[in-house]
């Protein structure tokens, strides 16, 4: 076995270039006054930077922004850091303050890799107008002192964990509530000489799942004939999505998956009805906020044939939307 052994006057050199560089080290970083006040600087200039991205105002926001500053996000697109921030604009006169989303920055640590440069770590959550589930994420950002004042020099974003299956399924607790079908055409009530439909939604007892019960009664029909549909949507933890499975009195069947998609939800629907032929179509549910739901079904295949596109208006009862009730 070979053994290597530095000779005292190799040693000391090195212990001599070590200290030098430990020495220099320390030097290059603020004194603990300085130290002190930068710190308290560079998070005064994140303070503004989050109340000028709260009220939309879009040139304090580059201002803040080296020009050559960069902004990766969490998808690995590169983004000029002015050009991306500067276009932002104040909400319109009137617009309801839970309109815009909510951004809460925590857990930032601050440590700098030389007196004019700093590197501030991070934790971010938002919670989206629309009422959807809180997205979690981390960040990056290196401050730069430039020309008296700490300026963004570049961002770098991270998605976080994935959300839990009853945080995403929470995003359609709007569904909640006891349901009608009315026709637009008819200023808005319920359709005449067509399909009477009432739909209830409730969570079951541990809020794993959405049960939506439908009763469709046909012109003329009794109501101990009318079609009763059971639906449950829930978290899917194989297929790690939202999926949903009817089934209906007359003996039909069907499974669908859930996304969302620029503020509807589409479920993709294959079913099996009772003469067993087999149909597939694209359901999207359109909510406006306001207790009012367009329901789009598109045919994509059913059984060869052609079918139209069926539009429905539900309009919520007014007081059902905490309809909880009893799972089953």
């Amino acid at each position: 076995m070979l053994t290597f052994t530095l000779s005292p006057t190799t040693q000391a050199r090195r212990l001599l270039v070590t200290s030098l560089a430990l020495l220099v080290g320390f030097a290059a970083l603020p004194a603990a006054a300085d130290l002190a006040a930068d710190q308290q600087a560079i998070r005064e200039s994140s303070r503004r930077y989050k109340e000028a991205l709260d009220r939309g105002d879009g040139k304090a926001l580059a201002a803040i922004w080296m020009a050559d500053g960069d902004i990766v996000d969490a998808v690995g697109n590169v983004l000029k850091g002015r050009d991306t921030v500067e276009v932002l604009e104040p909400p319109a006169a009137g617009t309801p303050a839970n309109a815009k989303p909510e951004f809460t920055i925590k857990d930032t640590g601050l440590r700098f890799l030389s007196p004019d440069v700093a590197i501030e770590d991070g934790a971010v959550e938002v919670v989206p107008a629309d009422g959807a589930a809180t997205l979690h994420g981390r960040f990056s950002a290196v401050w730069v002192r430039h020309e008296g004042s700490w300026k963004l020099g570049a961002l770098r974003e991270a998605q976080g964990e994935p959300a839990s299956g009853s945080e995403t399924l929470a995003d359609l607790a709007w569904m909640v509530g006891d349901w009608t079908v009315v026709d637009d055409a008819a200023g808005g009530k319920p359709a005449s000489g067509k399909p009477t439909i009432e739909m209830r939604v409730r969570w079951n007892p541990t809020r794993t799942f959405l049960l939506r019960d439908m009763t469709i009664t046909p012109p003329g029909t009794a109501a101990d004939a009318a079609i009763q549909i059971t639906q449950r949507i829930g978290w899917d933890p194989l297929s790690k999505g939202i999926r949903s499975w009817v089934f209906s009195s007359d003996g039909g069947h069907g499974e669908a998956d859930w996304t969302r998609d620029d503020g509807s939800w589409v479920a993709r629907t294959t079913a099996v009805l009772p003469d067993g032929s087999q149909t597939s179509s694209l359901n999207i549910y359109s909510y406006d906020g306001k207790g009012r739901c367009v329901w789009r079904s598109l045919p994509t295949h059913v059984g060869g044939e052609y079918t139209p596109q069926v539009n429905i208006t539900l309009v919520r009862k007014p007081g059902t939307e905490t309809t909880e009730g009893a799972g089953r």
